[in-house]
């Protein structure tokens, strides 16, 4: 798809995959007080729709890790693409699934927060949902391209 390197693009997709790790490491540093007061607008809304429950309280709590780590996931695998030429899909998840488990040992110093390898699990899944994100958008801009220079053959 890409010829030759776009260093800005590349340079901005680390910038970005930089930014969402520490927005996940912040997120990680608050409280578990903090942390369900900051979820608390959200859970209020699912409430009100599906009544107040347990599975409720799951749902927005786990939603939240699998999110971070989907969309991390996408940024790493951006960022890979553009630095290499070539998707690099198993080496993104890898990595992300990898700051997961630095996210949890991190959560073992913040207070009211604990290591979970369920959470683990549900952040790498995460990962494997923005790695198949990334792979769907990559096929479609692939296909696009190889379809515009078909059209493009056949008009000259």
């Amino acid at each position: 798809m890409l010829k030759e390197k776009n260093k800005t693009f590349c340079i901005i997709s680390w910038v970005l995959t930089v930014i969402c790790m520490a927005v996940i490491f912040w997120l990680s540093s608050r409280t578990a007080e903090e942390s369900s007061a900051q979820s608390g607008a959200i859970l209020d809304f699912l409430i009100d729709i599906f009544g107040e429950n347990v599975f409720t309280v799951f749902i927005v709590r786990k939603s939240a890790h699998c999110l971070e780590f989907t969309g991390l996931s996408l940024l790493f695998n951006i960022s890979l693409y553009f630095t290499k030429d070539r998707p690099m899909y198993l080496y993104a998840t890898a990595f992300t699934s990898l700051y997961a488990v630095t996210d949890e040992l991190h959560q073992l110093f913040v207070e009211g927060r604990s290591c979970q390898l369920g959470d683990w699990a549900i952040d790498t899944g995460g990962a494997v949902l923005g790695t198949i994100g990334f792979l769907v958008i990559f096929h479609i801009f692939k296909y696009v391209h190889n379809r515009k220079n078909i059209v493009d053959r056949g008009n000259n």
